[in-house]
């Protein structure tokens, strides 16, 4: 090629380069304030150089490629945060929805109805015959109720709608996941063909990006530009194919879902994102009627003693002795027990876990045969306690307390028992082998199962740390006097049925905990004061509150005034049915100071208990609502970063408007002035001598 002819090519080329810059331009400057999208550049470069003999002779300029201005850490940067900030939104909303449902601090929750409640059996109290004063008590009973039933089903809608958009939103990562797949065979396509797919790369990333505020997920860049996105390590879209997902039973019966794949039904652990969210915020539980784990209250126990057969303890025969009370006291309260023991020694476990058998009562009420019981452990000729004799023992049995906890397991699934605490009653004077005692606590801890240690204090260290991690006590037999450990015996019943509740991530089953836990005690403690008493007929008075279905435990949504109180002769104020007698309702005035809520460390009474309840929305909500607003300044803070690097800035684009313009017209100019020379020159070639 000639060096003129070359010239022209360089011209030609400068206008080429030019034009293509000014079209990136106009491209960037259109897009301005297209979502998602990135601005781009023309690369340019150098042509490839005609070589002559030792010399080289360049041919102008040419476009290397139009890229992209990413900065892909900081896409993940945001990506990460966006993870935990629609995890944060989720809790956020699901806190607000509660604190406005409970109407806290105003005086028009739950507090403000109990208060009136007791305020109208203190009005009773003052007037016990009185008709009118009766029927303000029964009315404000019937709102008590009213409210809490308003309040089970509206904690139970909020949970129906969660998970209705736990499904809206796995469709929504079935979208992205599909259009992330179909956009990899694109880009794919267009770019083995050697061209560029800016603006279908802008939309998948768009996609990632509202994919990665959705779930917790990995994202990957092959070689060949496709990505891959993966979740818990499964694979969501690999190339062209995604995998897709559903919802589907979270447990056998259930009605709350889990996300799972549509093919396998592989549970798909979501880890973070909003949907994590939305499902912590509805409960990672068995949502089935009357389920504990969703927040039904425990209304059975089973009482399980652990037996040395090598000690001869008088004080365990104390405690034998007093089965009879401990059980009639929480029967008498409307708590399902049934017995059971198991007995051990040096070798471990020497009788598996044997349950006596119990009935209903009239009031429905799941009462054991103790007589049937102490037969079965066997006692003395002379009926002053349990015949195990023989040395001290060097073991402590684990495997009969394992035993335990499996006996009851499988009894309750037999016969069908719901809502029932596990309460270990460990007696062993003897040297302990620790062997599994740390695996054991835990393991009990998981499944809830509480223990009360009496022993010598020798074993305290041992002993009492396993039943600190149980959730119960240790007992030292040998400080405590007899009727002080049938105490600390009752108190573990007790915080088995009233105090064992839980503090988990799961925001409404927690709350649905707590506050069914107050109802169920509520309305056992008034029916235990309203039948003891008599009826201004001179009949037994009967329950206050009844459940509306039976087979369930007296909880939000499951209370009713008994019918019968329709006739305001049988509501209740006196023990005795003699006039002015009081005793009764003033009883059930003073329910409301009664410590009977709570862990044994923090007893509290019902008004006390329901206040904890609110600062626990409270302290939740304010956690919510600071990790919300965190991440939503780390997540603008990331895009901001990443934007002032992608964005399209008008001050730059017209820079480089001015830039390409200029350099097109010096090679539209410089080509003229070789099209003037050549002209010249074929113009006047040959008029030389004529």
């Amino acid at each position: 090629m000639g060096v003129g002819f070359a010239s022209i090519e360089i011209a030609r080329s400068g206008l080429t380069v030019n034009e293509r810059g000014l079209s990136v331009t106009s491209q960037n400057i259109s897009n301005v304030n297209t979502a998602g999208y990135v601005r781009q550049q023309a690369v340019l470069s150098d042509a490839a150089y005609h070589h002559d003999n030792e010399f080289q002779y360049g041919l102008g300029a040419d476009i290397q490629k139009i890229r992209q201005i990413r900065h892909s850490f900081l896409d993940n940067i945001y990506r990460q945060e966006s993870q935990s900030l629609g995890y944060w939104e989720a809790r956020q909303k699901t806190l607000t929805d509660i604190q406005s449902l409970l109407g806290e601090p105003l005086n028009e929750g739950m507090q403000n109805t109990m208060n009136n409640f007791w305020d109208s059996w203190q009005e009773l109290s003052k007037a016990p015959e009185s008709l009118t004063t009766r029927a303000l008590v029964k009315q404000r009973g019937e709102a008590l109720v009213q409210y809490v039933n308003h309040m089970g089903a509206q904690f139970d809608k909020m949970q129906t709608d969660l998970d209705s958009e736990i499904k809206v939103r796995v469709q929504e990562v079935n979208t992205l996941t599909q259009k992330i797949a179909e956009l990899n065979v694109k880009i794919l396509s267009v770019e083995t063909s050697k061209d560029t797919a800016n603006d279908l790369r802008d939309e998948r990333n768009l996609a990632i990006d509202r994919l990665s505020k959705l779930v917790d997920c990995d994202v990957y860049e092959t070689q060949d530009g496709q990505i891959d996105v993966t979740i818990g390590g499964y694979f969501l879209v690999s190339k062209g194919i995604n995998d897709r997902i559903k919802t589907v039973e979270n447990k056998d019966g259930s009605l709350f879902s889990a996300v799972a794949f549509e093919e396998s039904g592989i549970i798909i652990p979501v880890g973070n994102g909003t949907i994590k969210g939305l499902m912590e915020s509805r409960g990672e539980v068995e949502g089935t009627i009357g389920s504990v784990e969703n927040g039904s209250p425990n209304d059975k126990i089973d009482l399980v003693f652990a037996f040395n057969t090598n000690d001869t303890a008088a004080r365990r025969d104390e405690l034998y002795d007093n089965i009879d009370s401990i059980v009639n006291y929480y029967t008498n309260k409307g708590i399902g027990v049934r017995l059971g023991y198991v007995t051990f020694n040096e070798t471990g476990m020497t009788s598996p876990t044997t349950f006596e058998t119990s009935t209903k009562d009239i009031k429905g009420v799941y009462v054991p045969d103790v007589s049937a019981f102490k037969s079965h452990i066997g006692n003395t000729t002379l009926g002053t306690g349990i015949t195990f004799t023989g040395s001290g023992a060097t073991s402590i049995g684990v495997d009969a307390l394992k035993n335990a906890q499996t006996a009851s397991e499988n009894a309750n699934m037999i016969t069908e028992w719901r809502n029932t605490s596990t309460q270990v009653i460990l007696y062993s004077d003897g040297s302990i082998d620790k062997t599994g005692l740390g695996l054991l606590a835990q393991q009990f801890k998981e499944g809830k199962v509480r223990t009360t240690v009496i022993s010598d204090s020798s074993n305290k260290e041992d002993l009492g740390t396993f039943a600190e991690v149980t959730g119960d006590r240790f007992v030292e037999n040998d400080s405590f006097t007899g009727a002080e450990i049938i105490e600390e015996v009752s108190e573990s019943v007790r915080a088995s049925i009233s105090g064992n509740v839980p503090d988990t991530l799961n925001i409404i089953p927690d709350f649905k905990s707590r506050l069914n836990t107050l109802v169920n005690a509520l309305t056992r403690e008034v029916n235990s004061l309203h039948r003891s008493g008599v009826t201004l007929n001179g009949s037994t008075g009967e329950d206050f509150f009844i459940p509306i279905n039976p087979f369930y435990p007296m909880q939000m949504g499951n209370i009713q005034i008994n019918p019968k109180l329709a006739d305001l002769n049988y509501l209740v104020s006196s023990v005795n049915g003699s006039v002015g007698d009081n005793t009764v309702a003033t009883g059930i005035s003073d329910l409301r100071h009664s410590s009977i809520l709570g862990k044994t460390s923090q007893i509290q009474n019902m008004d006390d208990f329901y206040r904890t309840v609110i600062g626990e929305v409270g302290n939740r909500g304010s956690e919510a609502d600071n990790a919300a607003n965190g991440q939503t300044s780390l997540v603008n803070s990331a895009d901001n970063a990443r934007l002032s690097i992608m964005n399209v800035s008008m001050d730059e684009e017209m820079t480089n408007m001015m830039k390409y313009q200029h350099a097109y017209n010096a090679a539209a100019r410089v080509l003229n002035v070789f099209d003037e020379m050549f002209e010249a020159i074929v113009n006047r070639l040959g008029i030389v001598g004529r």
